[in-house]
């Protein structure tokens, strides 16, 4: 897939290491992240604000939110890189557009559109942004490209973080629990972005699994290559847990159809129930030796409908 740059420049160039991809054969979406925000740091960097993520700043960056599109797979050995550009600036917010490209097909292969709060470090109370800063990057804005654009998820998640006492309410199962550990976090001790993502991933594998496998037995293409990948995220983050604190994911199925499934995913404190964040995952069955999507068979459908929980949907 190709995709209109005008405006955007490059912030970004490396590969993908064999460590960095899972069982499905490509790059684990956690390096994804993790790549999109070196080419974060690049972006503001170019625009006048270099080390927003140094140790000594005095102000940092904090993602509000986040979606993403899977457009392409990256895998073992594969050459990327990436463009960005400003989308819209505020007093003390802003929001970026990232697409990382595969270097040799030049083919498009994620979308990234990324909202972010400039932060004290000490508080982390919203500053306004230096000037010069946002009056050279109001002057240089750019349009979104269409292909960044949600496909299966809306503009905001199916349900909001406001209120972790939500997912319990919905009876959403508790997929994962586990603790922050100091390499998933920043300089100044919150969980990276990248840290939620792999967290959230992890867990939602003990409902990914067992729909996966219903999937197939319904399926005439069943067997050893018969995966899941993720084709869109859409991510909503609160004030994230820090070193040492604790989370839970609780998740549930909001819709399914012939192509895809949504699940909806909340990180959550499990002591005081506040919500740290949500993820709608946008996830296909995929055949592993063709490498393309599977269609969800219609008595696989009937199946999963009792596994939605009502009120999840859009």
């Amino acid at each position: 897939m190709t995709a209109d740059t005008s405006g955007l420049r490059d912030v970004w160039r490396g590969g993908v290491a064999t460590w960095e991809c899972d069982e499905m054969g490509h790059m684990n979406t956690r390096f994804y992240v993790a790549r999109c925000m070196e080419a974060v740091a690049m972006t503001f960097g170019l625009a006048g604000l270099p080390r927003l993520f140094a140790p000594a700043s005095a102000t940092t960056l904090a993602v509000t939110s986040m979606h993403i599109r899977f457009l392409r797979e990256a895998r073992a050995g594969d050459s990327m890189h990436m463009t960005a550009g400003f989308t819209s600036i505020g007093d003390t917010s802003a929001d970026i557009v990232i697409m990382m490209f595969d270097s040799a097909s030049g083919e498009c292969a994620a979308t990234f559109r990324i909202g972010l709060r400039h932060v004290a470090v000490v508080d982390g109370v919203a500053r306004v942004w230096p000037e010069p800063f946002a009056t050279r990057v109001a002057a240089g804005l750019a349009d979104t490209p269409k292909l960044a654009l949600p496909r299966s998820t809306g503009e905001q998640p199916a349900t909001t973080s406001a209120s972790g006492l939500r997912a319990k309410e919905l009876g959403l199962r508790q997929l994962g629990q586990g603790a922050v550990l100091q390499q998933a976090c920043d300089p100044f001790g919150k969980m990276l972005p990248q840290g939620f993502v792999a967290a959230i991933a992890d867990s939602v594998r003990n409902i990914i699994t067992p729909l996966r496998e219903l999937c197939a037995h319904h399926s005439d293409r069943n067997g050893p290559h018969f995966g899941a990948a993720a084709l869109e995220f859409l991510i909503l983050l609160d004030d994230m847990p820090g070193n040492g604190d604790c989370w839970e994911v609780r998740s549930g199925l909001a819709r399914a159809d012939g192509r895809t499934m949504s699940l909806v995913n909340w990180m959550l404190d499990p002591f005081s129930g506040r919500a740290f964040g949500t993820m709608e995952v946008i996830a296909i069955c995929f055949d592993l030796e063709a490498r393309r999507l599977i269609p969800i068979a219609p008595a696989a459908q009937a199946e999963l409908a009792g596994w939605i929980v009502p009120g999840l949907a859009l």
